[in-house]
């Protein structure tokens, strides 16, 4: 009985369980395949992912951004659906396996969702429309960053709300 009780809250809450895994997978496979340089240039890669005029999931151009930023290009010729990048290389002082606040709200803007890999080879889904982050695969999921140390976060939850992001970032101040 503990077990059914368990599994409809976790299915009740879930906000990526609606998501589509043929999208998920993909968004990964688009994220694995700069990951390794993302990390080794220590530079964020973007872009945005959706689907071609025969309604197949593709990616628009990989844009290299900077340390902490990246500025995708909307590309005309799909129906965006969500964007996604990268987190650059693991540095010890910044805060680079969570998405953050302005990770959410630049999706929201547009009104599109995300996916984020971090060095530490987390992969997350941000949800705009329940304004929360979760992760779709933990620590070592993806390419890692060889520096990366597990725990210098702190403890990283497996979702957070835009309250806890803010509440987070502001205690990192």
């Amino acid at each position: 009985m503990k077990f059914l009780l368990v599994t409809s809250v976790m299915a009740s809450t879930s906000s990526v369980a609606a998501q589509d895994n043929t999208e998920i997978a993909f968004a990964k496979s688009v994220l694995a395949s700069v990951q390794a340089k993302s990390i080794a240039e220590n530079r964020e890669y973007c872009g945005y992912l959706g689907r071609d005029a025969a309604g197949r999931l593709a990616s628009g151009p990989s844009i290299r951004g900077k340390r902490d930023e990246c500025t995708p290009v909307w590309p005309d010729a799909l129906e965006v659906l969500a964007s996604w990048h990268t987190h650059a290389g693991y540095d010890a002082g910044a805060w680079s396996e969570v998405p953050t606040v302005i990770d959410i709200e630049a999706d929201e803007e547009e009104g599109i969702d995300g996916y984020v890999a971090t060095p530490g080879g987390r992969l997350w889904y941000v949800d705009t429309t329940d304004m929360v982050v979760s992760q779709l695969c933990a620590v070592r999921c993806m390419q890692v960053d060889p520096r990366f140390v597990i725990g210098s976060e702190g403890e990283i939850e497996t979702s957070y709300t835009y309250r806890q992001l803010l509440a987070r970032e502001a205690e990192g101040d």
